[in-house]
């Protein structure tokens, strides 16, 4: 398919973020998008290849510049690059084709490629389209990779990049300090591998229903991460105590949301 659809734009999407690491175990063959500090081109022909086996004609884009974009995936919350590159596809709903960027590095869906050249902080990058043959635009030994040998060895150098921080002192991403608490999430909160631990929260109206998730922030397919049981307490006539207990089914630490609702 030369052109896609949006709604296939992020099927594909999807399609390739759910390589995703988990990020204190990256196992072959997963894409260490949450290492957003380096190898961009070795994520970006794994893409492609995915995308090109599912029927699709993605190409690529490299971007040069004095590139610097906010990531809640590195403790100090700022990625910068020289140069970066994510694969494209050719977006039409009826209407004239439009480039969109696949790059779950920097967003959680395909966009526009304004949107992606706006994140990266430089007003007059140098942009340059290519092909999905082109592994590597800036180093010419390496500029062809048609075995993917070379995009392996990349992958496996990120993957262990990715590891070793996540069993640093930092601990996986996404690292609070670089994260807003949107509407609806009370504390974000990090457990241990296999742990179990007890979170309170005071002050809720005795008289409102209120509903509890622990939502894991670490992406690690396969298999549930997190269960956790609410208790409460009537704390005096007018409020309540709930008291979570999150159980970390997993042998990796995991950071999570705690989210509240009220129920009518």
């Amino acid at each position: 398919m030369t052109t896609v659809t949006l709604a296939q734009a992020h099927e594909l999407f999807n399609l390739v973020n759910a390589k995703v690491c988990c990020p204190a175990n990256p196992a072959a063959p997963c894409i260490p998008f949450l290492y957003p500090d380096d190898g961009c081109w070795g994520r970006a022909h794994e893409m492609c290849r995915l995308m090109i086996a599912a029927g699709a004609q993605p190409q690529k884009i490299w971007i040069q510049g004095g590139l610097k974009v906010s990531s809640s995936n590195k403790p100090n919350c700022l990625v910068t690059w020289g140069w970066h590159v994510a694969p494209t596809l050719q977006v039409s709903d009826g209407g004239p084709a439009q480039t969109y960027i696949v790059d779950p590095s920097l967003f959680d869906h395909p966009v526009p490629q304004a949107t992606w050249v706006s994140v990266q902080g430089d007003p007059n990058p140098t942009l340059t389209p290519t092909g999905p043959e082109i592994f590597h635009l800036f180093y010419a030994p390496q500029r062809y990779d048609p075995t993917y040998a070379l995009t392996n060895g990349v992958l496996a150098n990120y993957r262990n990049e990715l590891r070793l921080r996540a069993v640093s002192p930092a601990g996986p991403p996404p690292y609070p300090n670089c994260m807003l608490q949107p509407a609806g999430v009370q504390w974000f909160g990090t457990i241990e591998p296999n742990a179990q631990r007890r979170w309170f929260t005071f002050g809720w109206p005795a008289n409102r229903h209120v509903f509890w998730t622990v939502m894991p922030l670490t992406p690690c397919p396969g298999g549930p991460q997190l269960s956790w049981k609410v208790a409460v307490e009537r704390a005096n006539a007018n409020s309540a105590t709930y008291w979570i207990t999150v159980t970390n089914l997993t042998a990796e630490t995991v950071r999570f949301e705690g989210r509240f609702n009220y129920l009518n």
